[in-house]
């Protein structure tokens, strides 16, 4: 009984150690299993990060090839310009995901039309989308009623310069006449004086129900506002400006029951408001002794 004991112990002992060494030996062939899974994902993703796919065609990027540089948004902004500074950057022969953009889109951003730069880096060809946000031209510039926009001024205040001239009829802008040489320098406007004089114009346009071809600013204190169907004589943009606008509303009536040309809508002070005609006008009621004797043919609209 003892030795049959004794004979089933050492067999279960030996069947346990044969157990256990199978169990280590499948412990260590996973082990060896995963270090070699492990190298081959290296080799791999070596071989991957060498295929050409990654780098930029350096031939193409001389010339600023559209398969390798893609420019969207530039609406103003010429691409010359753009190409010509992108040249001007050195990039280094890196994996596209290594690829620093910042140079680019530094540079871009001198170009007074741009606002903002957005640089996309695909691979498989590798190349690189430029994305540009472009400021709002609201006014264009010109000395006279019949010439060519030489300049253009954005929301932001920001003036672009006749370089970038004719601007993009998809922009919805304003045009100014004015010589920028008597005490109204458009060149220095900020974004304070463009808010203003949009304010204004949008006001007189709400108020009209007509759009504003253009204002004349060549003299500051007495500016000229064009409606569709008639000439606002508005006077100096100040304080008063938005309060002389909301007659527009009033007055364009009155002006749609005359029968003979108007020559202009006079709004220049907050308490009287003139319709002057243009040839041989009728007083319908005798302006106020203390106006300018200029005023003496024109008609009056009651507040």
């Amino acid at each position: 009984m003892g030795q049959e004991y004794y004979r089933r112990r050492l067999k279960a002992n030996k069947m346990r150690r044969l157990i256990a060494s199978r169990r280590s030996a499948i412990r260590n062939f996973r082990v060896l299993l995963r270090i070699l899974l492990i190298i081959f994902i290296i080799l791999f993703a070596f071989k991957v990060l060498k295929l050409s796919g990654w780098y930029l065609n350096q031939d193409l990027l001389a010339v600023a090839d559209e398969r390798v540089i893609k420019i969207e948004g530039n609406a103003i902004t010429p691409k010359y310009k753009i190409v010509d500074l992108i040249r001007q950057v050195q990039l280094p022969y890196v994996q596209i995901f290594r690829l620093d953009t910042t140079e680019i889109e530094n540079n871009l951003l001198k170009l007074k039309p741009i606002k903002k730069v957005y640089v996309r880096r695909l691979w498989n060809p590798a190349r690189i989308n430029i994305i540009i946000e472009e400021r709002t031209p609201v006014f264009l510039i010109t000395p006279a009623l019949d010439a060519e926009p030489i300049s253009a001024i954005t929301t932001d205040g920001v003036f672009i310069d006749r370089e970038y001239m004719p601007i993009s009829p998809k922009f919805h802008t304003y045009k100014i006449i004015t010589y920028g040489v008597r005490g109204d320098d458009y060149e220095k406007w900020n974004k304070q004086r463009v808010d203003e004089i949009l304010m204004l114009t949008k006001s007189i346009e709400t108020y009209g129900g007509q759009k504003v071809e253009y204002i004349d600013l060549r003299n500051p204190n007495d500016v000229y506002i064009k409606l569709e169907k008639v000439l606002i004589r508005f006077g100096e943009i100040n304080d008063t400006a938005l309060k002389r606008a909301k007659w527009v509303a009033t007055i364009l009536p009155e002006v749609a029951k005359f029968k003979q040309k108007i020559k202009y809508v006079d709004l220049r002070w907050d308490d009287a408001h003139y319709i002057k005609l243009e040839e041989n006008p009728n007083s319908l009621k005798k302006p106020e002794i203390d106006q300018s004797e200029e005023l003496n043919d024109e008609q009056t609209v009651q507040n």
